[in-house]
């Protein structure tokens, strides 16, 4: 059926450019299986995900842009899909290095998704030196967010070596005529307006209220940046101050994983009052501080994060699309001790997430629903054009994502699922994402940045290993 993505979801589509693809997904290796021919294995993985595509309907839908990005846009179902565009075989060069297997995640994330088609592709990886299997999903934001992401695609997997028949396929009618271009999406805008004469009035009420509560919002701010006792425990936005991780994200990116026990990290956090992803900031923010040493930085100000919230209410996990909010969190780079530190990000986010949920997950939802999708486009073409992004003020410094993954062991085409590191987006004045998922026994660290502002990522892979084993060691003290 054809659906109209919601002002949020298309944001995503609207404001993408050749810098920001806006891509969420997973890197994930495989264990070995009883099939050891690598055709075989790739027919078998394949055949699979074909016969289970029909449970997650998106996955067969592609978008359509009205002229001029005059209305938002829309998912319709794809005519003449081709699967074999959308999972394909790739295999690395002997010897099959981890370097060779992260250059070649680099390259894959750093295309875009071709918008004629469904925007979801599957790599099948062969020739990892240990003679494992591996895969690379990417899916654009627009579909899903984290949350949605993790529970929909894990029914492309199974929770045993068994490998479970796929469900019945559901005949879905299509509400209305079928748009295939850009002038159909017109049409039936037009359709829309001489069935429901009132339907333009009701959009301009709809558009002036939220107009009035974002000028609201839009005051707060400014009469709370003017105060001088500024709560310094909820940074606003454009607080933070600009630093070299600050840039417009560029075409080519860089890609690096890492895990850490999540046991450990649990019991670490726990012993001093915090939360996995108040572990998680605190080893990003000592990793920071190394990093801003080799490159010969003092930060004007403190580190702030942007961490996404989810805001879904209960059940509505597997729902696609985007139900977030986001709080900032200053990152306390200052403090030395790592307990210490770990202390006063949980300090921080206790007091910021209940207060900055709601307000924010409303601003994200109605600031996209005023501008409009013309606006949206045009303002992202001409950021883009200009390179605005290299001048504004950052909303924060970078991303910091922490999703929770399957609680269970997972299988696909009977080959058990041995690491699944999650990949987060580049947009705006990011150009270093790190968002962690957990999954088994581990935190599964997913590290994107632009290759052009962030060539020393694999330093900072390399440092948060060591700051969370750190923090780890000095728990146990």
């Amino acid at each position: 059926m054809n659906q109209y993505l919601d002002p949020l979801d298309s944001a995503f589509i609207l404001l993408e450019t050749p810098g920001t693809a806006m891509n969420i997904g997973a890197v994930i290796e495989l264990d070995f299986g009883d099939v050891a021919d690598p055709k075989e294995r790739f027919d078998l993985i394949s055949s699979n995900v074909a016969a289970r595509i029909h449970e997650i309907p998106v996955l067969t839908k592609r978008i359509v842009r009205a002229p001029f990005d005059m209305t938002w846009p829309i998912l319709v179902p794809a005519k003449n899909f081709d699967f074999s565009k959308h999972v394909i075989r790739v295999a690395l060069p002997a010897p099959g290095t981890s370097e060779q297997f992260d250059q070649l995640i680099s390259q894959f994330l750093s295309q875009q998704l071709p918008s004629k088609r469904p925007l979801w592709q599957l790599l099948v990886i062969e020739g990892l030196q240990d003679g494992r299997a591996a895969l690379a999903l990417k899916v654009h934001h627009a579909l899903a967010d984290g949350v949605s992401g993790a529970e929909t695609f894990a029914s492309l997997f199974d929770i045993s070596p068994d490998v479970r028949a796929p469900a019945p396929r559901s005949d879905e009618t299509n509400e209305g005529p079928f748009i295939g271009s850009s002038l159909g999406i017109m049409r039936a805008a037009f359709a829309q307006v001489r069935e429901r004469p009132m339907l333009p009035l009701e959009n301009v009420r709809s558009w002036a209220t939220r107009l009035y509560e974002i000028g609201r919002a839009l005051l707060r701010v400014i009469v709370i940046r003017r105060k001088r006792n500024m709560t310094p425990d909820q940074p606003t936005i454009f607080q933070a101050k600009r630093c070299s991780l600050n840039a417009s994200p560029g075409v080519e990116k860089e890609y690096h994983r890492l895990r850490v026990s999540l046991a450990d990290a649990k019991k670490t956090a726990k012993a001093n009052g915090a939360s996995v992803t108040d572990f998680v900031m605190t080893t990003t923010s000592g990793a920071l501080r190394r990093l801003f040493d080799d490159r010969g930085e003092v930060p004007k100000k403190d580190i702030i994060a942007f961490v996404p919230i989810n805001v879904r209410g209960e059940g509505s996990a597997a729902e696609l699309g985007n139900q977030i909010s986001g709080m900032l969190v200053p990152l306390h780079i200052d403090i030395i001790d790592p307990l210490e530190r770990m202390r006063a990000i949980a300090a921080d986010s206790a007091k910021t997430v209940g207060v900055q949920r709601v307000k924010r997950a409303k601003i994200f939802q109605d600031v996209p629903r005023v501008l409009g999708p013309t606006a949206i486009s045009l303002g992202g073409k001409v950021i883009s054009a200009f390179n605005l992004f290299d001048h504004i003020p950052p909303m924060a410094n970078l991303m910091v994502s922490s999703v929770p993954g399957p609680p269970i062991p997972l299988w696909l085409s009977g080959h058990r699922v041995a690491s699944a590191a999650p990949v987060g987006p580049l947009f705006g004045t990011f150009s270093l994402n790190i968002t962690v998922l957990g999954f088994e026994e581990h935190l599964e660290f997913g590290l994107l940045g632009c290759a052009e502002t962030m060539p020393d990522l694999a330093s900072l892979r390399d440092y948060l290993l060591e700051e969370a084993a750190t923090l780890i060691a000095s728990s146990k003290d």
